[in-house]
């Protein structure tokens, strides 16, 4: 029997598509979508996954046909990744009828290949890629927390400001914010539910990319950097408000001295 080969290839291309105005804009034809993603349906098992978080994957997609829709989409993302790193991965449905179902490091074999099989594929392809990319995020966030800490370690205290502190707390929130809402692969897609093979599919492609554990190793890394960052807006909040109380004293100083000063002359 012949075998069929299904490639997908999944990127990262920004923190955010819009995809309202994606939608508004593209005239192909759509196979189903929510307010969180687009699967376009090309032909035979050739599909296109959007997804609003930044991810976009391809399946049975020429690389003409990659580019030219990468082009398109660009208007449409905010915070592109331009950082010189490219995030992307490939993956391989194997499809033949006397397969077994069977997974290998960069690829699955299938009896059965169908638009739900693809879009499980798609799917998990796409978030071991953004995984890639939120660690990289966590990681330099995590550096930038050592800089205080060595900071601390030889200086005995920190020289940023409470607002510029905010401003990089804030940061830190909105990006673990970002991964919570962005890695709902433990919510499972709703057709896993209700069809024992889309399940054993979807599990085992989550083994795979070890998604879980890889989840677990960022979260504990924004755990560290939000502890370290407690302490240093103690730290900061007690600075300044020892700040204030010798701002106070002064002013009482100078008032008690002016009231002394006046009643000499």
């Amino acid at each position: 029997m012949l075998l069929q080969k299904v490639k997908i290839i999944a990127y990262q291309l920004g923190r955010n598509i819009h995809l309202t105005g994606f939608k508004a804009a593209y005239r192909g034809a759509v196979y189903s979508s929510t307010a969180t993603e687009v699967f376009i349906k090309k032909g035979g098992t050739s599909f296109i996954y959007v997804q609003n978080y930044g991810e976009v994957a391809f399946s049975d997609c020429s690389e003409k046909e990659i580019q030219e829709f990468i082009a398109f989409i660009q208007p449409f993302i905010e915070s592109p990744v331009i950082h010189g790193k490219e995030y992307k991965e490939d993956f391989v449905i194997e499809v033949r009828p006397d397969h077994k179902l069977n997974f290998d490091y960069n690829f699955i074999k299938v009896p059965v290949v169908n638009a739900e099989v693809i879009k499980i594929a798609m799917l998990n392809v796409s978030q071991s890629v953004v995984l890639d990319y939120f660690t990289d995020l966590s990681q330099n966030l995590l550096a930038e927390t050592a800089r205080f800490t060595q900071e601390l370690e030889q200086r005995g205290k920190l020289s940023i400001s409470k607002t510029s502190l905010m401003k990089f707390i804030g940061k830190t929130q909105n990006t673990q914010n970002r991964i919570i809402d962005n890695l709902y692969f433990l919510d499972a897609p709703d057709a896993v539910w209700d069809i024992e093979y889309l399940s054993q599919i979807n599990t085992g492609l989550s083994r795979i990319f070890n998604l879980k554990t890889r989840f677990r190793e960022v979260e504990y890394m924004l755990k560290i950097i939000d502890n370290n960052l407690r302490t240093f807006a103690q730290l900061v909040q007690h600075r300044d408000s020892n700040k204030m109380e010798l701002i106070i004293i002064f002013l009482i100083f100078f008032e008690v001295l002016n009231a002394l000063i006046g009643k000499h002359f």
